[in-house]
Parts: C-alpha cells; sequence; structure tokens
C-alpha cells in the first residue's frame, strides 16, 4: 500500500509540473547529474539562465525595467553571473510596495505563496510553475542526500492548530498522499512529549523535519524521558542549529542533524553533506546564485557577510540580488564529496528563542511568524519576554491595520499557547531596533529558563 501510495504521490507532482513544460522528475534526474558535473558546466547553465532572466524582466516587468534604467544598466551588460553586481539590489521594502509592477506581465500558470515572516513581515510570492519545479526539484535532492526520497513516509514538525482542533478533511487526504505524518510544533511540551515520541514510531518513518527549535525541545523531551527513536536523517529548519542542540537531537535520533537552509521568497538555497567533514551546506547552483556583501568592497560568491540571493527560475516576479536579511559565509566548490556545488559554511540567521509559558514549558519561537501570517495589517512584529507566561509585543503598523479587529486575534493566539493567564501586551512602535550586524529579532527572551 505504502509503494503504491508514493507512485500515486509521484504522477501527482509529474502531472501538476508537467504544465511547466517540464517535469519534476525530469528536473531531479537532471540534477542528480549536474551535481556532479564539472564546475565550468554549471557555471554556463546558471549564466545561460541569468541572461534569459534578466532579458525577460528587462522586457515584462515594469517596474524591474524602471530599476534597471535607474542603475543604468541594459540587458546586454549581463553576460553572465559575474555582471550580477551591475544590476540593482532588490530589498523588502521595494518587494512589498511594489509586487504588483514586479510582476510579469506575461506571466502565466502562478503559484502564490507567502515568506515565513522571519524578519516579522511576511510578503506574498507569486512563482510559475517551471520555477516551482526547480526549486522542488532541488529540495528534494538535497533530502535525498540524507536519504528521504520524493513519495517516502516522512514525520514533519511545523506550525500548530492556533485554534483549529482537527485538520481538514483535504489537508488529511493531502499529507496521506505525500507520506507526510503531521505534529504540531507549538502544543509539544512535557506532558504530551511521550505522545509525540509513540507517534513517530507508529509512523514507520525513518525521517523527521521540523522547525530547528521544534526538533531540539522534542529530543530534550524524549532524553528526559529516556526515550530514543532511531531515524535515517533529522532535517531541522527555518532557525539555525545551535550548536549546543546538536548533541541532544543525536542522543535522540542515532543521527547527525543535517540542517537545511532557504527562504520563503527563494526557497532551495542550500542543504547539509552528510560527507563533510565539518558541517557545511552545498548551495543549489543551478537554481539559484548567493553573493555576499563585504563591507568596502564590490560583492562576491565567496566571503563573508550580507546575503544577496537570486532565483533563475521564476518568471513571474523577478528575484534578482534580493537582500534577504541573512549572512554567513561562502566557499566555491571543495568538499570531499566531490560534488562540483558551492558551500555555506556558516549562516548567520535570525535565532528564533524558544518561549516560556505560564507552566514554565518551553515552546518553539516559530510561533511568531506563524502567527502573525493571521494577522492583517502589520508590518514588522518583534516579541519580547520578560518572564515565563508574559510577553511584549511591537508591532509597526500599515495604515489598513485595525486594532478592534486585530488586538482580540493577538491576544487570542498567544494566550492560547502561553497559558490562559499569561499577560499579554501589545505596545505599538514606529521602527523595529536592529542588531550591531543589523539583523531584526522577531523574538527576544530575557527570561531565565525554568
Amino acid at each position: 500500500m505504502s509503494s503504491l501510495r508514493a507512485a500515486l504521490y509521484r504522477f501527482h507532482w509529474e502531472v501538476r509540473s508537467r504544465t511547466s513544460g517540464f517535469g519534476l522528475l525530469q528536473a531531479m534526474r537532471l540534477l542528480e547529474e549536474s551535481q556532479w558535473w564539472e564546475r565550468g558546466r554549471v557555471e554556463a547553465l546558471r549564466d545561460a539562465k541569468l541572461v534569459r532572466l534578466v532579458e525577460h524582466a528587462y522586457a515584462a516587468s515594469p517596474r524591474y525595467r524602471l530599476m534597471m534604467d535607474e542603475h543604468g544598466v541594459r540587458p546586454s551588460d549581463v553576460r553572465g553571473v559575474a555582471d550580477l553586481p551591475r544590476l540593482p539590489v532588490l530589498t523588502r521594502e521595494v518587494l512589498r510596495k511594489h509586487a504588483q509592477e514586479l510582476r510579469f506581465r506575461d506571466a502565466s500558470s502562478l503559484e502564490v505563496g507567502a515568506t515565513g515572516g522571519t524578519t516579522g513581515s511576511p510578503i506574498r510570492i507569486v512563482r510559475d510553475r517551471a520555477g516551482t519545479v526547480w526549486q522542488r526539484g532541488c529540495y528534494w535532492r538535497g533530502l535525498g542526500w540524507g536519504g528521504l526520497r520524493l513519495g517516502e513516509p516522512f514525520v514533519q514538525i511545523f506550525g500548530g492548530s492556533l485554534g483549529v482542533s482537527r485538520l481538514r478533511r483535504l489537508d488529511r487526504a493531502k499529507n496521506w498522499l505525500a507520506g507526510k505524518h503531521f505534529l504540531p510544533a507549538f502544543e509539544l511540551g512535557p506532558d504530551n512529549a511521550s505522545k509525540y515520541v509513540e507517534a513517530i514510531r507508529a509512523s514507520g518513518a525513518r525521517h523527521l523535519i521540523g522547525y530547528t527549535s521544534a526538533v531540539f525541545l522534542l529530543a530534550r523531551h524524549a532524553d528526559r524521558l529516556g526515550s530514543r527513536v532511531e531515524l535515517t536523517a533529522v532535517f531541522p529548519t527555518a532557525e539555525p542549529l545551535l550548536e549546543s542542540w546538536r548533541g541532544p537531537i543525536r542522543r535522540a535520533f542515532g543521527v547527525e542533524p543535517l540542517p537545511y537552509y532557504g527562504c520563503g521568497e527563494i526557497q532551495s538555497l542550500g542543504y547539509s553533506c552528510p560527507g563533510a567533514e565539518a558541517p557545511v551546506y552545498h548551495t543549489c547552483d543551478e537554481h539559484s546564485v548567493i553573493e555576499v556583501e563585504i563591507p568596502g568592497k564590490a560583492p562576491a560568491l565567496v566571503g563573508e557577510g550580507a546575503f544577496l540571493v537570486t532565483d533563475l527560475d521564476n518568471h513571474a516576479l523577478p528575484m534578482l540580488r534580493y537582500r534577504n536579511g541573512d549572512g554567513g559565509a561562502l566557499a566555491g566548490p571543495g568538499c570531499r564529496c566531490g560534488r562540483s556545488l558551492g558551500r555555506i559554511t556558516r549562516i548567520d540567521g535570525r535565532v528564533n528563542d524558544v518561549l516560556y509559558t505560564t507552566c514554565g514549558t518551553a515552546i518553539s519561537g516559530a510561533i511568531g511568524p506563524h502567527a502573525f501570517k493571521m494577522v492583517e495589517g502589520v508590518e514588522q512584529f518583534q516579541i519580547i519576554q520578560r518572564m515565563r507566561g508574559q510577553v511584549e509585543i511591537r508591532l509597526v503598523r500599515l495604515p489598513s491595520y485595525s486594532a478592534a479587529t486585530e488586538e482580540p486575534k493577538i491576544d487570542r493566539i498567544f494566550r492560547q499557547h502561553l497559558g490562559s493567564d499569561a499577560t499579554i501586551e501589545i505596545r505599538y512602535v514606529d521602527a523595529i531596533p536592529r542588531t550591531a550586524a543589523g539583523k531584526v529579532r522577531f523574538i527576544i527572551n530575557e527570561a531565565s529558563a525554568p
């Protein structure tokens, strides 16, 4: 039955993706080969993709044409990735204010999504079907390095009910078809951790994907219970993996965690290499380009600094040199695994502190961006906790924000997860302060662990 379900799921994706003229399974076969290509062949592929994308963006995106004209660059000036610094940088502010003007006028077969809101301000993104095929192909290739193949069962620990006690019938059907066993991250606590462990065992799945902090908390609870679940791979994501969290995850699940990196605007950017000597992410060079902004120097493809990311495949909305708010260290090919892909050797993303309920239970800090996807008219948010069961929520409002409508919603969401007797203070501010590194932390926990 499991093999039949997996075959149906692969067939579903192939039919869905074929409308783009390039099927997912075809893309995955190509990506399995291209990771071993000579480096020059990989670079030629992405040079060709970039030239085609820039030409299309100039012709079909009114806002991007204006940005290029103001920057004094023409499509003919861009002959490959080496010419990326000629193009303007795309900021979140421009993307938010001019999304409709940035979209390609001739785009079809669109898929709409939203960013995770890790800067405290989610943005709606559109992609064409071909762009989705490429990013999904990279996703399954990266998870495949840890042994998880398209259609095989896995456990996912993301999100939460936020007041919805049961999944809709359609969602349950989709999860079954995908082989996904969903566990809500925000409901996890010491009183029900044993049920989570048993659910993983009962699923028969050998792979776990989830918010980094939720995976760590589950591992810590399992360690406290003396429970161990032998898995083939664990894929933490959406939050940086702290070095101190590796040990508990390794003890609970019997494997070294394999975090992966992406952003909601572009998705697949880097996946952990199990064969590397030290933790490293291989970049998805056939699909995306990452530059680093080095203070006092020109942006580069290696070095340390803030990231500028380019989606080579989205022909619905030009994501060229997008400053996504993350940073870190980039290196060229050179892993002992033999792949010709570049490497991310360090990611300086935003660390999501956990939050403590009134009872002292830790819950994943990812509840912040998850909750504010449900709130209208908020440009940015920041959550500060100084004692358990208490939060100060700082909001930067848009003109469309309605306090009468949204404040009760915010209060209900956080009281449900922090405790009915929690203290929820909403404070309106003009701006959210940045760290010395120029980043916005959307959760700051100043409370001592219970």
